[in-house]
């Protein structure tokens, strides 16, 4: 608060110094031999000469440091730069004291009026700045709700999209909730529908193209626009003018050129990418509940917003493993706010190979549902499946587990947050500095590279 008085005053200062200076008319004495001219510039006639020392009167400015000059009884325009100011002399014909005193009077309550003037201006435009900030604070809440209301109901028929994109991928596999075959027919029973799920891989190519241009250009794209723009209105970190004004106003072109013309540009690019990528490799729109803290860590950059650490930007295993070690996503939002503690990332998943676990061997599929069924980790990572598909019989509802041996999950590339949503609120969660780009990043591209050249 201290700097801006301190600005303030500087500022009426300088408006005071810079009227007292421009008030006309006055004297000016030419510092070196000057032309006069008959226009204010070098391409009018002359239609004089000043010697140096001579002394004319200043009537008014005129453009490009041009001044109107009266000298003798002619009038003609002199280049202000060789020119010394200096007030008018007094009349020798006026009452001393009434001219001196009506001059001064004159002058000094104009440099007041100036002052108030001003003053007034400035303050006034920062007093409309400052309830700007209050009003793009309040309309933030309104703008968060309005957005998630309507995306709800325009996302109903696409998420329906995506739910069938999951069924025909492989219909059989509601058939398989439970394991009730030996292992020898489960394995030939894997065996056939391997092959089985070609077919359905061409005829779901449309629908593919559909969900993806949706969930990636659409929704993602959206959000995180809304994320750099609170970015800018909003800004989260100290530096960049978070509560302070002045800071504030200094950085917003910077906030502006980083936020949504950078950011916002790579993740049009990475959009469009994920989405080609998408068509090819069938992926779906999942649910993973966890808290807010630990949604937000997840899915920011490590090196914007406020979150900061070793943790920001990665997905970590969880406590619960009742169908192995892994990251666990549901199907359905009701699954995964079973296991929220406050949020919900909804998540697009590239879930590769997946093991039916109604199809597993008996002795894997008996160590699910219980604590640390590490079984079903090690016998799917050695036969080559990324996730593995469970349905929980005591709840009546389908998980993902993709499974880990580390407690880092080492194919990032496979999981892209679209966004957080805050159960308290039911509203789309702001994230501070806007989410982490899944493409454009070491981490992943290395990931994305062993998971292609193989580990």
């Amino acid at each position: 608060m201290k700097r801006f008085i301190y600005i303030f005053i500087m500022l009426l200062w300088m408006i005071s110094y810079a009227t007292a200076q421009e008030s006309l008319p006055c004297r000016g004495t030419a510092t070196t031999v000057l032309n006069v001219r008959s226009g204010p510039g070098i391409s009018y006639a002359r239609v004089g000469q000043l010697s140096r020392g001579q002394e004319v009167n200043v009537i008014q400015k005129s453009s490009n440091n041009w001044v109107q000059i009266e000298f003798g009884s002619q009038r003609g325009y002199a280049y202000s730069k060789y020119l010394k100011f200096s007030p008018l002399p007094q009349k020798a014909n006026s009452p001393p004291a009434k001219s001196s005193s009506g001059s001064s009077s004159w002058s000094f309550w104009s440099i007041v009026w100036n002052i108030i003037t001003w003053g007034l201006g400035i303050y006034l435009g920062l007093v409309v700045l400052y309830w700007l900030l209050k009003i793009l604070i309040i309309s933030y809440f309104i703008v968060s709700a309005s957005l998630t209301f309507t995306f709800r109901l325009l996302s109903l028929p696409f998420f329906f999209l995506n739910a069938l994109q999951r069924y025909l991928a492989k219909p059989w596999f509601i058939f398989f909730k439970k394991n009730r075959f030996s292992n020898a027919t489960n394995e030939n029973l894997r065996f056939i529908f391997y092959f089985l799920q070609f077919p359905f891989y061409v005829l779901l190519f449309p629908l593919r193209i559909v969900n993806a241009v949706f969930f990636n250009l659409l929704v993602h794209c959206s959000f995180e626009m809304f994320n750099y723009v609170m970015e800018v209105i909003l800004p989260s970190e100290d530096k960049e003018g978070h509560d302070d004004f002045i800071r504030w106003i200094l950085f917003l072109p910077y906030r502006i050129i980083k936020y949504v013309v950078w950011h916002g540009s790579l993740i049009i690019i990475e959009s469009a990418i994920w989405t080609v990528i998408e068509v090819f490799l069938p992926t779906l729109t999942l649910f993973h509940g966890t808290s807010n803290d630990a949604a937000e860590s997840i899915v920011a950059c490590p090196n914007r917003g406020s979150y900061r650490g070793r943790d920001v930007g990665i997905w970590r295993v969880g406590g619960g493993n009742y169908a192995g070690n892994g990251i666990y996503f549901a199907p359905a939002r009701s699954t995964a706010r079973h296991y929220s503690a406050g949020a919900i990332i909804v998540c697009r998943v590239t879930l590769g190979s997946t093991l039916d676990l109604g199809m597993a061997p008996y002795h894997v599929y008996y160590q699910c549902g219980k604590p640390n069924a590490l079984e079903a980790t090690r016998w799917g990572l050695e036969n080559n499946y990324v996730t593995g598909e469970w349905w929980r019989p005591d709840e009546g509802w389908w998980e993902y587990c993709m499974y880990d041996w580390q407690n880092r999950y080492n194919y990032s590339w496979r999981i892209r947050p679209l966004y957080v949503i805050d159960l308290d609120s039911g509203y789309i969660q702001r994230i501070p500095g806007g989410m982490c780009h899944w493409l454009f990043r070491k981490m992943v591209i290395m990931d994305l590279l062993n998971s292609m050249l193989g580990d």
